[in-house]
Order: structure tokens, then sequence, then C-alpha cells
């Protein structure tokens, strides 16, 4: 752990507290400027920006993976194996290529006016467009939601699983419908599985850089860039290391939070 884990953050404290640079003077002699980074960091609008583009990425996609997971497996439950053997592999498929891959996909469907989407849509009579330049923070968004989905269906699906069928039974006997089982059995039923879930999906979500990267790069302009985004392009795009340090700092205290949360949520389950 000291060695993986606590050298690397003490090294991304003490490099966000100095000048260093890609190239150049401060290169390999940087020196200690103390909180100016941070100081900066947080009186620039690109910073707020890219931290409020930040929470709808994670949000929405948070929101997306987590419900879209649940009805994916709820709904594949009642299906035949056929069904959901293929729903599994679709879906689990999904969440195995590697990042960039998707990305890249992703890219040839959505960018310009040639891509695969917007062919259907001429073939189909409706109007086309640049998707990735229109609405490149919705397109990531749904890009991460997909990619995503796997993990919550898997989990969901072992739990929902666990859920006692007599409870399910006597719903059903009380006259209650599959909508009022859902919200008022299997739901508070698995609500600590529900509670880990999003706090997991959210960690992952707060590192994601290669899909958004491989497909707007942050733009058009900074309309798709998040604090991951911009800490490279601090760090590897104007050169500024001591800088990129900063808001990486930044992100590893967002992520403890929740990773605080799950320890959290974690150990008031064992104890139940």
């Amino acid at each position: 752990m000291l060695a993986l884990f606590l050298l690397p953050v003490v090294w991304a404290l003490y490099s966000s507290m100095t000048n260093q640079t890609l190239s150049g003077a401060n290169a390999s002699n940087p020196s200690f400027i103390g909180l100016q980074n941070y100081v900066h960091l947080f009186t620039d609008e690109r910073t707020w920006a890219a931290m409020w583009r930040t929470l709808l990425f994670v949000g929405f996609s948070v929101i997306g993976q987590n419900l879209g997971g649940f009805l994916l497996a709820y709904s594949k439950q009642s299906a035949a194996r056929v069904v959901q053997k293929l729903v599994n592999t679709i879906v689990v498929t999904a969440w195995i290529i590697p990042e960039v891959v998707v990305g890249f996909l992703w890219y040839t469907l959505l960018r310009g006016d040639t891509s695969s989407l917007n062919q259907v849509l001429d073939f189909l009579g409706l109007p086309t467009q640049d998707f990735l330049t229109t609405a490149p923070l919705f397109a990531v968004i749904i890009m991460n939601i997909w990619r995503g989905m796997a993990f919550s269906m898997l989990i969901y699906s072992a739990a929902i699983q666990d859920v006692p069928e007599e409870m399910l039974e006597a719903a059903q006997l009380d006259g209650a419908n599959r909508y009022r089982r859902i919200i008022h059995v299997i739901i508070p039923t698995i609500n600590p599985v529900i509670a880990t879930t999003v706090v997991l999906t959210t960690l992952n979500t707060l590192g994601v850089f290669g899909l958004i990267w491989v497909t707007t790069r942050g733009g058009p302009g900074m309309r798709s860039e998040t604090l991951s985004i911009l800490m490279y392009n601090e760090a590897y795009g104007t050169g500024l290391i001591g800088y990129g340090s900063a808001i990486a700092v930044i992100l590893l205290g967002i992520g403890v939070v929740f990773a605080l949360l799950y320890i959290r949520i974690a150990r008031r389950g064992s104890t139940k």
C-alpha cells in the first residue's frame, strides 16, 4: 500500500504545490509555490465550468446506468433462457470492450454528416446532424450509460433473484400490480445493493477519460471538458504539470469521499 498508493498520492500533493512544467527550466528544477495552483484553480471560470460538466456527466451517467441496469435485470427475469443469455452476452460485451475502442465505435456512429447514424436517418428521411458537435456532452453521457449498464445489470440481477418469492406472491395476492411490486417490495428489499451500486458507478464514472478524449477531446471548444480532460489539457497540453496535479488532487479528494461512503454502506450491510 505504501509503495503503490501512498507514495504516488504524496508525490501528487507535492507536485501540485510546485510550478513544475513539462519542459523548460521548471521541468527539472521546480520551485515550491504553496497553494498558488489551488488559488488559481478555484478562481478560474474554466475550472468551475469543468466541475459543472463533470457533475452533469457523472449525475446523468449514474442515473442512466442504474436505472437502465435495473430495468434490464428485472425484465430478463421473466424472459426465456435464450433471451437472457443473448441479453447478457450483448450487454456484458459492451462492458468488457476497452474504453478507447468503445470511443472509436461511437465516433464512427456519430461523427460527421456521413456517420453511420446519419446515413440511417437520411435513409428514413429524417434530419441529420453532427451529434458530437451539436450536443457533445449529451453524446458522451449516452456512450457512458451504454457501456456502464452491464455492471449495474449484473449486480441487480443477483439482488432481484435473492428477493423472497413468498413476498412477491403475497403482494400479488393483495392486488399489487408489477409496478407496485417493484416499488414496495423489490426496491426496499435490495436498497443496500442499490446504494452500493450507485456509489461504485459514481467512482467509475469520475475516472472516465478515454471515452471523452477519443470522441470529443473535451470540445468543440470546451463544451464537453470534464475535470479529467481539463487535468490532461493543463498537464500535457499547456505543459503545466503542477497545475494539472492540483486538479488530480481535487479529483482524488472527490473519489475518497465516495470511497468512504461505500465503506460505510458496506459496513452497515455486514452488520445486518
